[in-house]
């Protein structure tokens, strides 16, 4: 896929000065890759500060572009940072209704059938969660996110150094979530996989990991009622384990079926358990429960 910059701007001499560049993604290992050598380009060729050559790649960066799925379709796409003014930022994909213009073509597209599109949306509580886990994480743990959807929490970690499994029983956000790995450099090695998983059904396994993250999958009292039993089902193994499991459950204040996925954990559980206004997580406890207010959510 191509990208086309474009500026106005000073240069050293104090005069007008355009510049525009082209860029092929083919051509690079990552996108990542591709904005720094963006960068260096405008900094050195075209002498622009360091900070406007960066609003510039992330002007790029932010650009919609076609996603290709394995099912054929092909979908518009957003890549969202985590912080919109950092090029270091991690990032994700998310599925855009707006058309996109390439080659000077008008494309509109739709999400296949049976894609979630609530799956492909990044929601205050992803964002929390992927804040905390950019803070306190420690990159030696292997992390499982549950309904991961666009999977920010999940690329978050693994640009901490995490190993990482995503898991989601919409297979079009696993493919969005494995393309934005690869665009970050992430598959290597195998460090970053994706899984499906129906968080409803108590057939399914999960993969083993030290930290397993929720955030933002209570969409019905089925769901949260079974998020409970796949997190008793993590808990149980700490007793005959050396390695303690921890899990993290991130949920809005104004969520009505996290109540019930707290009243479940308090029957089987502990009958003290409580949402934590807290954003440190204590990291002795295997069960940490984060409450959020969405209306203080920063989205830069």
């Amino acid at each position: 896929m191509r990208f086309i910059g474009h500026y106005d701007g000073m240069d050293r001499c104090g005069g007008g000065r355009d510049g525009t560049w082209e860029w092929d993604i083919n051509d690079h290992a990552s996108f990542t890759d591709l904005l720094q050598e963006v960068t260096h380009l405008a900094v050195t060729k075209h002498h622009q500060k360091p900070i406007e050559a960066n609003l510039i790649t992330m002007i790029i960066s932010a650009q919609q572009r076609l996603l290709t799925l394995s099912c054929g379709s092909q979908i518009n796409v957003n890549p969202t940072p985590l912080r919109r003014d950092d090029i270091n930022s991690p990032w994700c994909y998310t599925f855009s209704v707006s058309p996109v213009i390439i080659d000077d073509d008008v494309r509109s597209s739709t999400l296949p059938p049976r894609a979630n599109f609530l799956a492909t949306q990044v929601w205050p509580s992803s964002r929390i969660a992927s804040t905390i886990i950019e803070q306190y994480l420690d990159p030696s743990w292997k992390v499982c996110e549950l309904g991961c959807g666009p999977g920010l929490p999940s690329l978050t970690a693994a640009m901490k150094g995490s190993e990482v499994i995503a898991t989601d029983l919409d297979e079009c956000a696993l493919e969005m979530v494995e393309a934005a790995a690869r665009e970050q450099g992430f598959l290597i090695d195998q460090r970053f996989q994706t899984q499906q998983f129906d968080l409803t059904s108590s057939q399914n396994v999960l993969p083993d990991a030290d930290l397993y993250v929720m955030s933002d999958v209570f969409e019905s009292s089925n769901v949260a009622a079974s998020a409970a039993y796949h997190v008793q089902s993590i808990l149980s193994k700490n007793s005959n384990s050396q390695s303690k499991r921890r899990v993290w459950v991130f949920a809005q204040s104004d969520r009505a079926q996290r109540e019930t996925f707290l009243d479940v954990m308090r029957e089987t559980y502990d009958e003290s358990l409580e949402w934590s206004l807290s954003h440190k997580p204590e990291m002795d406890l295997e069960l940490w429960l984060c409450d959020l207010d969405e209306t203080t959510v920063e989205y830069n």
